[in-house]
């Protein structure tokens, strides 16, 4: 319902937070109960034989029927959370900027409409009625979305009273869901694939209602399905945490922010134009919609994969960014923001990718970065969403282009990926730490791929790249080893692989506050530009997934007070060894007489070459 100005100041939506509440706290009671009444029989070790068995049975039955119940609650209390604070940010805003028109002499009507006697005025009363009617219609489509996602669940509640309803299946016949579950996860992807879209939408929601847990990582599984089973997943694993006696302060801030609706990357929104992060940082605007995640486990450092933005025809291109080193769930907003920013100037969906365990330390041999065993781990992981992301484009955008980012170690895992037959349009190194873990070369099944990669002058990743997979011996006798992320057919340096076109990571952008306009250098250079959308090197990545233009590599000569990078020393694993030697000198030196913030890569001055590269087309 499209509500006038005046009833707005009638409405109490106070109650829609109680109700919330209320759901909540109902869904903790049912959940509990059940859990008790299961623990108590579980614990009656003296009691054997039929009734017995007979009373385990019904059990598991109500607990299964409690956590379903509780399952539609959580959605009940989420729903109306999200209406009460999208409706409440609306109103005000619309009661704000009517008060402001008032206030400076113009009329406003119930409907939005703005008029003023002087007629020099009406193009101010344009923007006030533009801004009041957008208002609206935010309020009018929020109370449309969550009225019918309401009624949906009062009417799954009222179906369920006495257990999950059957389902209906293609051929007519009926059939409990779990049951369905399990049948589904025996088959293979494309099996269940074919098996689910010959259900009816009521079919697949009660699927998900049902077996959660199981239809939200499941391959074959519409990408649809597996976002309404993951929000269930999150919900529930936040509910556990919370429930914990020592629980994890970050991993419940961490789950609360993936529940929390963000700005759409694909609307201006009429309060601000800010890119947005998450939960409380988020930019307040009138088109906040909700997360996306099309696979979510707790195991591990926590497991996701968020999709960004919405798959439809006419998108430019779909992009897939795997992290790095040091990623995990609980440190993943900077990630988030990151893609964020790329579904906002691509105008397609973007999916933050982290289906595995990212190594935490950049120098444990055995558990941190220099191990290939968690790019060997998730490599097969992205081959096969790969084929389910084309699956999604084949449904949805047909013929749009798929791009692969891979970002330090999340360039080893997509090496990898394509060692093992990855399937891709694009795919860019940035700032990538090899080609990848396995013997042989890049195995994509696509011949028109097109390959791209970047690299900061200065970033200590460069030395990793320039040493061969068998590693170095220097002056001394001394072996030093070599890049684990080194194809023994392609090297270690995905920016010297014939047929990879380098880019140029150019400069950060005047607004970004930590290097106003310097050149993207040194440690630095590694990944700040993630961090600054207008820089060269993130407007790169752009053009790569929206198939637009980017600009392509220049060799720069660039010194500071302490490290002087010449012509030439990109690419050559001595010099940059020693470029790297010199600077961690400077800083252990500065560190011995007490200045340990020491950045030897501080105030960079170009010496060579401060021109950009020319741009080049990305077909």
């Amino acid at each position: 319902m499209r509500p006038t100005i005046p009833q707005l100041g009638t409405w109490n939506l106070e109650g829609l937070h109680r109700a919330a509440e209320a759901a909540r706290a109902n869904a903790d009671v049912v959940s509990s109960s059940v859990d008790d009444c299961s623990r108590a029989v579980s614990a009656a070790g003296g009691w054997h034989g039929q009734t017995k068995d007979a009373a385990s049975r019904r059990i598991d039955e109500e607990v299964d029927h409690g956590h379903e119940v509780r399952t539609v609650l959580l959605r009940v209390a989420d729903d109306a959370d999200d209406a009460y604070l999208g409706l409440k940010h609306a109103r005000t805003y619309v009661l704000e900027q009517q008060n402001l028109a008032v206030a400076q002499g113009f009329s406003v009507v119930a409907d939005g409409r703005v008029t003023h006697p002087d007629p020099e005025k009406e193009g101010a009363a344009g923007v006030f009625q533009l801004n009041l009617l957008s208002g609206l219609d935010e309020l009018e489509r929020l109370d449309n979305l969550f009225g019918a996602r309401l009624r949906e669940s009062v009417g799954d509640l009222a179906a369920m009273r006495d257990g999950q309803p059957d389902i209906t299946l293609a051929d007519g016949s009926n059939q409990d869901p779990d049951a369905v579950a399990i049948q589904l996860a025996s088959m293979s992807p494309d099996d269940r694939a074919t098996y689910l879209a010959g259900l009816s939408p009521e079919a697949q929601r009660q699927l998900v209602i049902a077996a959660p847990e199981k239809l939200g990582n499941l391959n074959g599984v519409p990408f649809g399905m597996r976002i309404d089973a993951n929000e269930i997943n999150i919900r529930n694993a936040l509910t556990q945490e919370k429930a914990k006696p020592n629980r994890d302060e970050s991993r419940v801030e961490q789950l609360e922010a993936m529940l929390a609706p963000i700005p759409n990357p694909e609307g201006a929104g009429v309060a601000a134009t800010t890119p947005a992060a998450t939960g409380d940082k988020a930019t307040p605007r009138l088109d906040m919609v909700d997360r996306k995640f099309v696979m979510f486990s707790t195991e591990g450092n926590g497991r996701m994969i968020e999709m960004i933005g919405d798959m439809k025809p006419g998108a430019p291109g779909v992009g897939v960014y795997v992290p790095g080193t040091s990623t995990n769930l609980n440190g993943s907003g900077s990630n988030h923001v990151a893609a964020w920013n790329l579904a906002d100037q691509t105008n397609g969906p973007i999916f933050l990718y982290m289906e595995g365990d990212f190594p935490q330390s950049l120098t444990d041999l055995s558990d941190g970065a220099p191990s290939p065993s968690f790019a060997a781990d998730m490599a097969p992981r992205l081959v096969d969403f790969g084929r389910e992301i084309d699956r999604e484009v084949a449904a949805s955008a047909p013929g749009t282009p798929v791009s692969y980012v891979g970002h330090s170690y999340g360039g080893s895992i997509v090496g990898s990926a394509e060692q093992l037959g990855l399937r891709a349009d694009r795919v860019l190194h940035a700032s990538s730490a090899g080609t990848g873990v396995f013997d042989g070369g890049w195995n994509n099944p696509n011949p028109d791929v097109q390959r791209y990669s970047m690299t900061a002058p200065g970033d200590l990743i460069g030395v990793v790249q320039s040493y061969p997979e068998g590693g170095l011996t220097v002056p001394g006798g001394i072996h030093l080893p070599g890049n684990p992320h080194a194809s023994d057919v392609l090297g270690g340096d995905p920016d010297e692989v014939p047929g990879v076109t380098r880019l140029d990571t150019g400069y950060y952008s005047d607004k970004f506050t930590e290097h106003p306009n310097e050149v993207v250098f040194g440690s630095d250079g590694h990944g700040k530009y993630w961090d600054d959308p207008g820089s060269t090197a993130f407007a790169n990545i752009v053009g790569v997934i929206d198939g637009s233009e980017a600009t392509a590599y220049v060799e720069r000569g660039i010194e500071t007070r302490y490290v002087d990078i010449g012509l030439g020393d990109n690419g050559d694993g001595g010099k940059e060894g020693f470029d790297a030697s010199k600077a961690a000198a400077a800083a252990a030196l500065a560190d011995a007489f007490g200045n340990p913030n020491l950045d030897p890569y501080a105030n960079p001055r170009i010496t060579d070459n401060p021109q950009l590269g020319e741009m080049i087309d990305i077909r």
